[in-house]
């Protein structure tokens, strides 16, 4: 039992963008959680709050150590160049796939978007991971998020666009960190 649990804990940690020092980090405070939870659970009382506070607490050390590409909902402004902007509502459903607000939108929403931010985060992880960047990662990222049925016009489903994106190039860096070269042919 305790093989398997050690075993989905490295396969979640491995998963994680930021590099080995990040994720090391990250397993260290995991199993400090889990270990304190099974431990508080075992020697506290059962009322919820009694057991839940100090889970809670230990919830947030830990989750502090994610790294930083995060749901729109509680971290939007740090892609944004503004955070303070008004964030922007869906268009109307009555609008075609090929209605020139859909771009109109796309533009203000890149024209906001801290582009230089995040090719940095795609630098540093590729980095992190012993792989070259490739500006044409970033290109993918925001044409995938650009597409209208994407983001119908929302910030925020632009960001989660973004996000969701930036996470697979993310992958993309972690496979090609694992990949081996092949035989080469002369």
């Amino acid at each position: 039992m305790t093989n398997a649990i050690q075993s989905a804990i490295d396969n979640l940690v491995n998963q994680i963008p930021g590099g080995q020092a990040v994720q090391q980090n990250i397993k260290t405070a995991f199993v400090s959680l889990l270990d304190q939870v099974v431990r508080e659970s075992t020697t506290t009382e059962t009322t919820t709050n009694q057991s839940s506070t100090p889970i809670t607490k230990a919830t947030t050390s830990a989750t502090q150590l994610l790294p930083t590409v995060k749901s729109s909902s509680s971290s939007a402004g740090s892609l944004w160049k503004d955070a303070n902007l008004q964030s922007l509502a869906q268009l109307s459903n009555d609008l075609t796939a090929d209605d020139p607000a859909y771009n109109e939108r796309e533009a203000t929403l890149r024209d906001r978007l801290n582009v230089s931010e995040l090719e940095s985060r795609l630098r540093s992880y590729a980095g992190s991971m012993g792989v070259e960047y490739s500006s044409t990662d970033l290109d993918g990222i925001l044409r995938n998020a650009g597409y209208g049925a994407a983001h119908l016009g929302s910030s925020d489903r632009y960001m989660d666009a973004v996000e969701h994106f930036t996470n697979e190039a993310f992958k993309n860096y972690r496979e090609r960190s694992s990949n081996v070269p092949g035989p080469q042919r002369a």
